[in-house]
């Protein structure tokens, strides 16, 4: 949402100038105050409008040029805040990622976002935190022109002089930033990727960094050895840079933990700080007035997000989000089509799904009717789920449901610009692979409803010949009825919940899966001293095989039957209109109460119940699909303005091949198919 306008401001900047010039005495305090003041006065009354901003700051430094007399006061005003500054938290803190670990420094930035730290008095960071409180001041800064920055630093003079004092600051500085590199590189997270004498690497340029400070310290710089040093640092430095890039690449693959990424994002700002404050050092008298301008951008913008969640979220979960969400794109694949042979392979693993499905939805009517507490019944209705939902897996069979989420991050792969450019070929191609998951997913749909459907009447059919009664009364069996029918009930807001649930699920088996390689599971199973002592190794193997291969989607339908199971239970608890539709187990339920009913339904409200559960299909369909897709999206950095062609290839497919997304056709289709035939 975006932030309301406030009113353009109309007071002049003239009576903060003439304020100025009448302050015969400057502190640091009354110095900050009067700064705070002047840039209350600069600040546009709505962050965007910059505009505002600039009119403001050329006519300060048009009365600055003009009028000796102030201009003077305001180069006093300015010494005063820069003199006794401490400059070297700016180099070791300012825009470096707090605690070491993520969850403390989650923790630190909502009691600081509540209670801000105390900044000494002296500090730099302490006069720009209360010049520029607010969090959109970083902004409009950098988007007004970087010339009249330029301009109104160099009327005043200040410049960062590279005094013997200054440059001593730079060294300690440098040493400070080189001994974290250090130090974070032999936590257990990072040091586990270290290949040998890598370790070595970060080793040296510490070393190599005290060098330098025991030149400025204890010695006359002597020019030449001083830059052979230095030099030898960049190198050192830059090696260090590759190894965590290499480790950042191998974690996509290889598995990876948030605390691993906060580290090696740390690791980075850390390297490229050294780097920045070798190049502020390398300048012979000062530092460039254009190099300082930047660093008045980076200082504001540090300060007004360091307590920023949304900034620490999105930058830290980006590597787990798009590990998770490469384990939904591999699975995903599997859920796609090519041919008829793979279309009936689906069609058939469906019918296996439902089957169970039909199975499970008769067992939730049957525990339905044993009394039990409202927790209890929950848990037994999330068994049943889970057990089926885990079924379902192991048997190689397949639940609509599931298919959105994990074809969603095919998708996306498929979009991604890393490995796609942004060509009629890759549109088109993307125009055929929606029109593949497409029928793939009404495959499956098909093959789940034509087997719930008669599994559950049979079996309801069957406890009827066994015991002599219905599996539910005629009141429950009508409530059936009613669940699924969208006039009766709130079914299409709780097939909603159901899509969410869905896509959540896949969230926890891509994490799990990410667990298993990041902690080198079957590795470990593989060396388990208990195994191999009472089981072969042939068996080992399997059983590491498996686990690599399953213990993720087995936990992710778990969660899915508890999720499920356990809805309603948490909805009655809190007085919530909250409960689950789930199309297949809808459909079994549906034929339970048919029966229940001895078939006599009206003709109208068997044509809702029956449009009902289509509906709800289409948004567990949705709903999961959806979020999965922006989820892997997001996670590949995808800029969909890439894709506006997209549209227009996949409604020329829809025109020409409407069949395509129902049933494979005979040969698979190329780009050529999608062009425009000319006359």
């Amino acid at each position: 949402m975006k932030e309301k306008k406030e009113p353009v401001k109309n007071e002049p900047i003239n009576d903060i100038i003439l304020k100025i010039g009448d302050t015969s005495f400057f502190d640091q305090e009354n110095s900050i105050c009067l700064l705070i003041e002047l840039f209350r006065k600069i600040r546009p009354g709505y962050y965007e409008n910059y505009q505002e901003a600039e009119r403001n700051l050329q006519l300060l430094i048009k009365v600055l040029k003009e009028d000796k007399y102030i201009r003077i006061c305001f180069i006093r005003l300015f010494t005063e805040i820069f003199k006794t500054a401490e400059i070297i938290e700016i180099f070791t803190e300012s825009g470096i990622e707090g605690d070491p670990a993520f969850f403390r420094e989650f923790k630190q930035r909502i009691k600081h976002k509540i209670l801000p730290a105390e900044r000494p008095q002296g500090s730099l960071l302490h006069a720009i935190d209360q010049v520029f409180y607010k969090s959109t001041d970083h902004i409009w800064i950098k988007n007004v022109n970087k010339k009249l920055w330029f301009d109104f630093f160099s009327i005043l003079g200040i410049n960062i002089n590279h005094s013997d004092q200054f440059r001593l600051r730079l060294s300690q500085s440098l040493h400070i930033v080189s001994s974290r590199i250090t130090a974070l590189c032999a936590h257990q997270e990072i040091k586990r990727h270290l290949a040998n004498g890598e370790l070595e690497l970060f080793i040296e340029q510490n070393r190599l960094s005290m060098e330098l400070s025991n030149f400025e310290e204890h010695a006359p710089v002597i020019e030449e050895k001083y830059r052979i040093i230095e030099e030898d640092l960049r190198i050192a430095l830059k090696k260090c840079e590759k190894t965590i890039i290499r480790i950042q690449t191998e974690t996509i693959h290889a598995g990876t933990s948030l605390q691993q990424t906060y580290l090696l994002k740390k690791i980075k700002q850390l390297i490229y700080r050294m780097c920045a404050i070798l190049d502020i050092g390398k300048h012979e008298n000062a530092t460039d007035l254009w190099q300082l301008v930047d660093l008045f951008y980076a200082l504001v913008k540090n300060e007004n997000t360091k307590n920023n969640l949304k900034i620490l979220i999105r930058s830290n979960i980006h590597v787990l989000a798009y590990r998770i969400s490469e384990h939904e794109k591999d699975t995903g694949e599997h859920y796609i089509t090519n041919d008829r042979k793979d279309f009936l392979h689906m069609f058939y693993s469906a019918m296996g799904g439902g089957l169970i499905a039909g199975i499970v939805a008769v067992i939730k009517c049957v525990l339905h009717n044993i009394k039990m507490a409202p927790f209890w019944q929950g848990f037994a209705y999330s068994i049943n789920y889970a057990t089926g939902f885990v079924l379902i897996h192991v048997s190689g069979s397949t639940l609509a449901t599931k298919q959105p989420a994990m074809t969603a991050s095919a998708i996306a792969s498929a979009m991604d610009g890393k490995n796609n450019d942004n060509s009629s070929s890759n549109m088109s191609s993307l125009a055929i692979l929606i029109s593949k998951v497409w029928r793939s997913q009404t495959a499956s749909f098909a093959g789940n409803l034509l087997l719930a459907f008669p599994v559950a009447l049979l079996l309801a059919f069957l406890w009827y010949l066994v015991t002599g009664s219905n599996i539910v009364n005629v009141h429950h069996a009508q409530e059936l009825l009613d669940m699924q029918n969208p006039l009766r009930s709130n079914c299409l807001l709780y097939a909603c919940n159901t899509g969410f649930f869905l896509y959540l699920s896949s969230v926890i088996t891509g994490y799990f899966d990410n667990k298993i390689m990041y902690g080198k599971i079957p590795e470990r199973l593989l060396t388990h001293p208990f195994l191999s002592r009472n089981f072969s190794k042939k068996t080992v193997d399997r059983l590491a095989a498996y686990v690599k291969k399953n213990l993720g989607p087995i936990i992710g339908n778990i969660c899915l039957g508890f999720f499920l199971g356990m809805a309603a239970f948490f909805g009655e608890i809190f007085g919530l209109d909250f409960d689950i539709r789930h199309i297949t187990i809808s459909t079994g339920q549906f034929a339970v109460g048919l029966q229940g009913l001895a078939y006599h339904v009206e003709l109208q409200d068997l044509l809702f119940t029956i449009v009902g559960i289509l509906l709800i299909g289409f948004f567990n369909f949705l709903v999961s699909f959806t979020l999965a897709f922006f989820t892997a999206a997001i996670a590949r950095g995808l800029k969909f303005s890439q894709y506006k062609h997209f549209l227009r290839y996949l409604k020329r497919l829809l025109m020409r091949y409407p069949m395509d997304f129902i049933f494979p056709p005979k040969k698979e289709r190329m780009e050529k198919d999608l062009i425009v035939r000319r006359r």
